[in-house]
């Protein structure tokens, strides 16, 4: 007789984690994760093509260029974890990039050129006779409103950089009268007079005023003069709004682009798409599989999407449950990698369940497959022995136990307290949840109530007429929600 093993921690933890179960819970998940797997793809048959096709909604191309060159960037442990970003960025609005990417491709390409040009962003202690941050700041905003008239810009310039000469009348940056201080003992007005110099070659790299004489109307010239208008205040807002990190990063980019043709321009593709510079990524790309990148015709589509469907349905009634569940899981993987712009968190948490359901031994039970393996059971006894033998007897009126099953489970439970928990306490960082607004937010939502019924309006409107009950209701809902999502993980445990 084997005496009994110590109960120690490190049996205990992995009894916790392995310990044998009815697989007949993973069962039930199986056919319900199924039924939801089906339906969800299902939907799909209808748009297919927009949704994964070559010419969809987000095309072959784009993805093909996402998964190949999307940039990912991190800190390292050489750079002692620098908080800065070291590539360049445009603003988010594609109207403004658009306009900062027309003037950086307008830019000289001689280094010498480049250099005289942008020396206005040149960074105090960074470069080289550089700018404190805030006269970089301003200085793009009062070189777009410099007059474009030779003659009355050099009276401008010449007034900045002489204050006797200035007008009393004209407004002049007071980050400008700070270097009055940054001065030399013999010529204490020399930074002032580099700044002139320097405001007037970065004045022209601004785009230029329209010539009227080559408009074709009156309508034409305004409208051009509009767009040049806004093309200046937006690249002065860029300079204005950047702290001097991303101004010497862009200065850095703009060096960068003194190059060959050919590389300038793959420089600027990569640029323009991403918003960032490729020297600076940690890597490229995304390793994800799909097959629809590699099926892209309607009538290849419609076939793989067919046996896609077919291939879930079996794994919904358990039927070669160890093969289908491994290939169910990567046909959902394949419409989630294909185009994300259409992944919703029930594809994530579908994800996850069919990914444990692999694992787990779920077609032992209320499956095809158990049905089958009993069959071949009492087949099997009756065969040996010319009746059902105990064994069989056993196996006949219940699946046995099984570790997979066990660890599965134990995997789903923890896993689903991190997710519930995580989902609490990042309610926690939304004022909507400390002023109880977060309960309109849902009882309002079209796309989780029945808001386009009569009744359910009434409803809404009988509630927030009596502000004591809505109070109340809006109260009692948030808790609920907070207590139930950061205490599941405690609740759920005995």
């Amino acid at each position: 007789m084997t005496p009994p093993q110590p109960n120690t921690a490190w049996r205990r933890w992995v009894h916790f984690w392995f310990a044998s179960a009815d697989p007949t819970t993973m069962g039930f998940l199986r056919a319900v994760t199924g039924v939801l797997v089906l339906y969800t793809h299902l939907a799909y048959s209808f748009d297919l093509y927009s949704f994964f096709g070559e010419k969809g909604w987000y095309g072959l191309d784009a993805i093909n260029r996402e998964r190949r060159e999307f940039p990912w960037s991190s800190a390292s442990f050489s750079d002692g974890w620098k908080w800065w970003e070291e590539t360049a960025r445009f603003p988010d609005e594609p109207h403004r990039r658009a306009v900062l990417l027309e003037y950086t491709r307008n830019l000289p390409t001689d280094p010498a050129a480049l250099n005289r040009k942008l020396a206005l962003l040149a960074v105090e202690g960074v470069e080289a006779d550089g700018y404190p941050p805030a006269v970089g700041q301003e200085a793009g905003r009062y070189a777009n409103g410099l007059s474009p008239d030779p003659t009355v810009r050099k009276g401008s310039l010449a007034a900045l950089a002489d204050p006797a000469q200035r007008d009393p009348k004209e407004l002049y940056p007071p980050a400008f009268d700070a270097l009055v201080d940054w001065t030399r003992p013999a010529d204490p007005n020399w930074r002032l007079r580099q700044l002139a110099r320097d405001l007037e070659e970065f004045y022209t790299t601004l785009p230029p005023p329209p010539d009227r004489a080559a408009a074709e109307s009156d309508a034409d010239w305004k409208t051009r003069s509009q767009a040049a208008l806004d093309a200046r205040r937006y690249i002065a807002l860029y300079f204005l709004e950047t702290d001097e990190v991303h101004r010497y990063n862009y200065l850095r980019f703009a060096r960068d682009l003194a190059c060959p043709p050919a590389e300038r321009e793959k420089k600027l593709d990569y640029f323009t798409y991403w918003n960032a510079e490729k020297r600076y990524t940690t890597s490229n790309g995304n390793p994800i599989f799909s097959i629809w990148f590699h099926v892209s015709t309607p009538t290849e589509m419609a076939v793989a999407h067919a046996v896609m469907l077919v291939v879930m349905l079996m794994f919904t009634v358990g039927l070669f449950t160890r093969t289908t569940a491994v290939l169910t899981w990567l046909c959902a993987v394949s419409y989630i990698h294909r185009n994300q712009q259409v992944l919703f968190g029930q594809d994530t948490m579908m994800n996850i369940l069919l990914l444990y359901l692999m694992i787990a031994n779920c077609g032992s039970a209320l499956s095809l497959d158990r049905v089958i393996a009993r069959y071949r059971a009492a087949k099997g006894s009756l065969k040996r022995c010319g009746f059902i033998d105990e064994p069989t007897t056993r196996f006949l009126a219940a699946p046995p136990p099984s570790v997979a099953a066990g660890f599965a489970q134990r995997l789903l439970q923890v896993h689903f307290c991190f997710i519930y928990m995580a989902s609490g306490l990042s309610k926690l960082k939304g004022a909507d949840w400390w002023n109880a607004n977060a309960f309109w937010s849902t009882m309002g939502n079209p796309e989780f109530t029945m808001i386009h019924y009569q009744w359910y309006q009434e409803l809404l409107r009988t509630m927030i007429s009596q502000r004591v009950v809505y109070a109340a209701s809006a109260a009692a809902m948030v808790g609920f929600t907070l207590v139930m999502e950061i205490g599941l993980p405690f609740l759920i445990w005995t």
